[in-house]
């Protein structure tokens, strides 16, 4: 039978040699059972309360194309330490015919069931057993006032210093310090930022070994974070040299160990002292930092209840323009916001100048580049002549349905129906009932209609002319639009999708759209002397699918 084999271990602290190790285990089971390895797949450093690990994923996108019979392991949990996981995976090789072997647990056997449920949910309760001792070993090193491991921007952390203690980092103490300063002399987060950034000062965690990173950059929240919660750089009580542990705990998802939420605790549960080597700006500078904090607290809840009051008055308001949520920017993923009362430009880089998509764009030009190009597609003869024939169409069912008695018949029924409550009426005998006159001027309006309707037919001139109707109202599709602007959107949203992505070229100068399925519009941006960017000339044409 032929036969996968796989391997994983669960932290970089674990040597590397686990997994040929593994699979030297694995070749062994294979070859006491007559089985043949054709495959071997290996995660190294992931925990296996995930599933999401790129060789775990591949090796199940095989066995879904029966590219094998039988997957061995060492043990069960080197494949799940999940019961959320593993319970629905056996379920499913099952069903392909796929067997799982390892030295402890073998699903060809009568007692697998029962097995592996009980191997699944040890392995599962085992793995948070690990957190629970890790957690333990965590306190008493809090407790006795030693490190208790992680990363603080302005620090050497204690895995890295050469003392095997937290120390401070002299470079980034000193940016800190300026941190703190222009703060506390009235200079806002987002143009610290932008400063740092200009200067190009690595921000925090930009050297760190992280799998996932969002930016490189310096964000405005990176360093104002929220004074309520302790985030950010601006409150973080180690530079006042008062070390905190358990403020916060993270609780891991059951399904996926790698989701996890941040869940504050009880004052009452943290653990802190005070170290004096490793503070890094002055009580006085703390002080003055917590005082413009509060201030601008205050000022801040007068402008939220302010806003929520107009949010309220304007609740169920659709957006203020034809491409709001339409724009998105092709290097940081961000949305295209308006950065003033005519532009659009990426979101990132106004909240501190984060991602380097510097360009702007002018509202109107974006508009008429995503409209020139549907335009240009409605307008081809292709499209006119399509367009004519389904409007020859509507007319001649119009008329087949007119000629063919259903019309004649209802007006028919109507005029008698008008003509018997006009006699009731006349009688005097319900003279005054208001819902028999109602009915009567319901009736009498429906016959208007029906008779206006039996009347009027297209003429022929305007059948021959349906072409140039049809290039006329192209051409005025912007005014068209601008009438009735929530259904224009969802008209346009079929057309270009959710997205258009905006990015510049390689000369920083051009911000290409693409949108839909094959769609691209060539945005010239142009710097002028005050480095402000403007619109320029220069657009190139391009095509788009309907």
């Amino acid at each position: 039978m032929r036969a996968a084999i796989y391997a994983r271990f669960s932290t970089e602290g674990q040597s590397k040699a686990s997994i040929p190790d593994q699979f030297r285990v694995c070749e062994r089971i294979a070859e006491a059972h007559g089985f043949e390895v054709v495959a071997r797949f290996s995660d190294a450093a992931i925990s296996g309360g995930t599933a999401e690990r790129p060789d775990y994923q591949k090796m199940l996108r095989a066995a879904r194309r029966r590219e094998f019979g039988v997957i061995i392991a060492e043990d069960s949990t080197r494949l799940w330490r999940s019961m959320s996981e593993q319970s629905p995976r056996l379920a499913e090789l099952s069903d392909l015919g796929i067997h799982m072997v390892c030295h402890d647990f073998d699903t060809r056997s009568e007692s697998a069931g029962i097995l592996g449920a009980v191997q699944g949910a040890m392995g599962e309760q085992y793995r948070k057993e690990i957190g629970r001792r890790t957690r333990r070993g965590l306190e008493g090193l809090a407790r006795a006032q030693k490190p208790t491991g992680g990363r603080s921007y302005g620090y050497i952390s204690a895995a890295e210093s050469p003392t095997k203690a937290r120390a401070i980092d002299p470079e980034q103490a000193a940016i800190v310090r300026e941190i703190f300063t222009r703060y506390a002399d009235g200079t806002s987060a987002r143009t610290i930022a932008a400063d740092l950034n200009q200067r190009g000062v690595p921000s925090p965690g930009s050297m760190w070994n992280r799998t996932r990173r969002r930016t490189d950059a310096w964000m405005s929240s990176a360093i104002a974070g929220d004074w309520r919660k302790g985030t950010g750089i601006l409150n973080n009580p180690l530079y006042s040299g008062v070390v905190i542990w358990n403020k916060v705990k993270w609780v891991r998802s059951a399904a996926d160990s790698r989701k996890r939420k941040q869940v504050p605790n009880a004052r009452s549960e943290w653990i802190e002292h005070q170290d004096e080597t490793l503070r890094i700006v002055s009580q006085d500078l703390w002080a003055r930092v917590r005082a413009r904090q509060l201030a601008q607290s205050e000022r801040l809840g007068d402008r939220v209840r302010e806003g929520l009051q107009r949010r309220e008055r304007a609740e169920g308001r659709p957006p203020g323009y034809l491409l709001s949520g339409f724009l998105r920017c092709g290097i940081c993923g961000r949305s295209f916001v308006m950065v003033n009362r005519t532009r659009y430009g990426c979101a990132s880089r106004v909240g501190g100048k984060a991602c380097a998509n510097r360009l702007t764009v002018p509202r109107t030009l974006a508009e008429s580049r995503v409209l020139e190009t549907i335009k240009r597609d409605l307008l081809d003869p292709e499209v006119i002549a399509e367009m004519e024939a389904r409007v020859r169409q509507a007319l001649k069912n119009r008329r087949k349905r007119q000629s063919g008695g259903g019309v004649e018949a209802e007006i028919t029924r109507l005029r008698k129906e008008v003509a018997n409550l006009t006699d009731a009426i006349a009688s005097g005998l319900l003279r005054s009932s208001p819902a028999l006159a109602q009915r009567l001027n319901a009736a009498e309006s429906q016959l208007e209609r029906l008779d206006v309707a039996k009347r009027v037919s297209v003429p022929t001139q305007l059948e021959a002319r349906l072409g140039d109707r049809c290039r006329a109202m192209v051409q005025r599709l912007e005014e068209t639009l601008g009438r009735d602007l929530e259904r224009s959107r969802a008209a346009l949203r079929e057309v270009v999708g959710d997205v258009v992505t905006l990015a510049p070229d390689e000369s920083g100068r051009f911000l290409w759209a693409h949108y839909g399925q094959a769609g691209a519009e060539q945005l010239r941006a142009v710097a002028n002397e005050s480095k402000t960017l403007v619109a320029g000339a220069g657009f190139e044409p391009a095509t788009f699918g309907l």
